[in-house]
């Protein structure tokens, strides 16, 4: 076979996503022409889907020191970098990129993501603004041509977005992402051309609260039906969601306070009325992922843990033990798409902070097994009670698409621990490749929701936004 038969497969299989396959002709390719530019680096492409960012790095640092598309290659070193959570480096390489292509809006707006990451506040704000002035969409094609509808998805910077970077990929539908500014106006006529759907990605209110009125405006005036409304995401706060789900039958959910860091250090040291009962949980607002999220047994450890960090506010949460009859902490995942109640994993650990990534769960088969008779049929674990728990919690948070962190308490209650839409739904799965089936149906029901919920495409020009 012929090296150009080898990347033509390779590039099939890596569209399709049966990436051992692309990387098998990849490899093949580089065993006929060792050093072939496009092998290597669609070969570095795979390697990063595969999660194998070290191996990816070499080979893409080798492409540097030839000739060549150097933007692509720090593009994707910047994104290898930035999967293994080194994210200076990750910044570096893409303002690398934009050197050579200093007017890629798109490059620009990913430098400006990572800027406000790493605290560079003012240059993220003026990296924004220049790129909404290059190009206010950035724009991602539709696997098809024409596409079957656009899709204007509103994102606010730093505002605790939802990850869709997966949910989009090999869409019949054209993506179009808006950067939303509160101070900015926007041609609400020209957008309207690329919203047959709407999808609000503003999600966290303690981080996006600013943005969310200027975002409802923005989708009324767009006019075109919504997918997560910003004025229902206004109600989704951690103690809001506690005192709205706290009597649904068959849901144990520990109630949740949030409090400025001034009134909780007072509550700490004695010097207000209010008293904690311990153990409690403690996290900054906006804090997602385990991020500084800790239990504390007394007044002392949280007095420790306040004088660390610089929060402005602060949610404590009751502690619940709720460890299965084994001695572990189980934590499951449902994505609630439309109507659907889908599950997406099942963590488990010998710790309460269970979070799927900091298991021990790759080494021990009898978890994975679990895991995935969950996924194939999460109803013979939860069972008639426990299913119409969730649909409550479902119809009470009343968004298009949402994820539930959850426990089962030993008398067979539902634990809620999370409900929010910034919860990520990924397809890195490489380790655990039984649940690549569960996130395709998330994926794929995602999609058919706003396949259903977009108006028909209108007979607008397609005349690119800002020219």
């Amino acid at each position: 076979m012929s090296i150009d038969s080898h990347l033509s497969l390779a590039s099939s299989y890596q569209q399709e996503g049966r990436l051992d396959l692309a990387e098998s002709h990849f490899r093949q390719a580089t065993g006929i022409e060792p050093g072939h530019w496009d092998a290597c680096f669609g070969l570095a492409q795979v390697l990063i889907r595969r999660d194998r960012f070290e191996e990816a790095i070499g080979l893409l640092a080798q492409l540097l020191a030839r000739p060549g598309d150097h933007a692509a290659v720090h593009r994707q070193l910047g994104l290898a970098e930035a999967c293994t959570g080194r994210r200076q480096r990750a910044l570096s390489h893409f303002k690398r990129a934009l050197e050579h292509e200093p007017d890629d809006a798109a490059t620009l707006h990913i430098v400006a993501n990572f800027q406000q990451a790493l605290g560079l506040d003012d240059e993220a704000d003026a990296s924004y603004r220049r790129a909404l002035k290059l190009k206010p969409l950035i724009t991602i094609p539709a696997s098809v041509a024409p596409p079957a509808f656009r899709v204007l998805f509103v994102f606010g910077p730093n505002a605790g977005n939802t990850p869709i970077e997966y949910l989009i990929e090999r869409a019949r539908f054209e993506t179009n992402i808006i950067t939303l500014l509160p101070d900015v106006e926007y041609d609400i006529d020209r957008l309207r051309i690329y919203a047959d759907v709407v999808v609000n990605l503003i999600s966290d209110v303690d981080r996006g609260h600013a943005f969310l009125a200027p975002a409802q405006a923005l989708v009324d005036g767009v006019g075109s039906p919504v997918i997560n409304p910003p004025q229902l995401i206004a109600g989704t706060g951690r103690d809001a969601v506690a005192k709205r789900l706290a009597q649904l039958p068959g849901c144990c959910v520990p109630q949740t306070r949030l409090y400025s860091a001034a009134e909780l250090a007072a509550v700490v040291k004695g010097t207000s009325q209010e008293s904690l009962s311990f153990p409690v949980l403690v996290r900054p607002a906006g804090a997602h992922g385990g991020d500084n999220f800790e239990k504390f047994e007394d007044p002392a450890q949280l007095e420790a843990f306040l004088s660390r960090l610089n929060a402005s506010s602060y949610y404590l949460t009751s502690f619940v033990d709720y460890r299965s009859n084994d001695g572990y902490f189980r934590k499951y995942r449902f994505v609630c798409v439309g109507d659907e109640i889908l599950p997406y994993h099942l963590a488990i650990d010998d710790k309460w902070k269970v979070h799927h990534v900091t298991t021990s769960m790759a080494t021990h088969a009898w978890m994975q097994n679990e895991e995935q008779a969950f996924l194939e049929d999460p109803w013979r674990v939860f069972g008639a009670t426990q299913r119409a728990a969730l649909q409550s919690i479902r119809d009470a948070i009343g968004l298009d698409y949402f994820g539930i962190d959850c426990g089962l308490a030993r008398d067979g209650a539902i634990v809620v621990f999370e409900v929010n839409a910034s919860m990520l739904v990924h397809g890195n799965n490489q380790r655990f490749p039984y649940k690549t089936k569960a996130v395709e149906r998330i994926k794929q029901a995602f999609q058919a929701l706003l396949e259903r919920r977009a108006r028909p495409p209108g007979k607008t020009s397609v005349q690119e936004y800002g020219t």
